[in-house]
């Protein structure tokens, strides 16, 4: 046994944004949720009656679960399909975000790079960092203005394979084999 291999720890949680560049998303409050599922198909035979004899893979998926406490339009924009931050044209500190309903956009025509890394870890240093090169989130928003709790945007991130079939990296994406 290795102690050292135990990971506990926070992330940060970058998103690409229109341009391709690196977004951080900011703190979070309640931790962020990875979720990897493997579908299969089980084969069964008559003469060995209920007992599988085979087990194909049919599919795998990952969604990443993030608690955004910081609540900015820049932020809210970012992760909401169909948003669009405008800035007044005579006072730029008057903003809003504009909403649109979206229906019909394709959510992987959406999808950017999200990367988690680890606040352990140097900036530099991307051994456990997770990357999911084609994610997206649909924008659903459930947050509540209370006296005793924090505003959160609750962002949930799906990952959608590219087109060599690479759904998600774990560890550094420079390595080469």
């Amino acid at each position: 046994m290795d102690t050292s291999n135990i990971r506990i720890g926070t992330c940060q949680i970058f998103y690409e944004d229109d341009v391709a560049v690196e977004q951080d998303l900011g703190v979070t409050i309640g931790g962020v949720d990875v979720d990897v599922a493997t579908s299969t198909r089980q084969t069964k035979v008559d003469q060995f009656g209920e007992t599988v004899v085979e087990e194909v893979i049919t599919g795998r998926s990952i969604s990443v679960k993030v608690p955004m406490a910081e609540t900015t339009l820049d932020m809210l924009t970012a992760i909401m399909p169909g948003a669009t931050l405008v800035t007044d044209g005579i006072d730029p500190t008057m903003k809003k975000v504009e909403v649109k309903t979206a229906v019909g956009e394709s959510m992987l025509a959406m999808a950017r790079k999200l990367r988690l890394h680890p606040i352990s870890k140097a900036a530099g240093d991307f051994s456990e960092d997770l990357y999911i090169p084609l994610a997206a989130t649909p924008g659903g928003m459930q947050f509540a203005y209370k006296t005793d709790q924090e505003r959160v945007f609750n962002a949930e991130f799906v990952g959608y394979p590219d087109a060599n079939g690479l759904l998600f990296v774990y560890g550094d994406i420079n390595a080469t084999a």
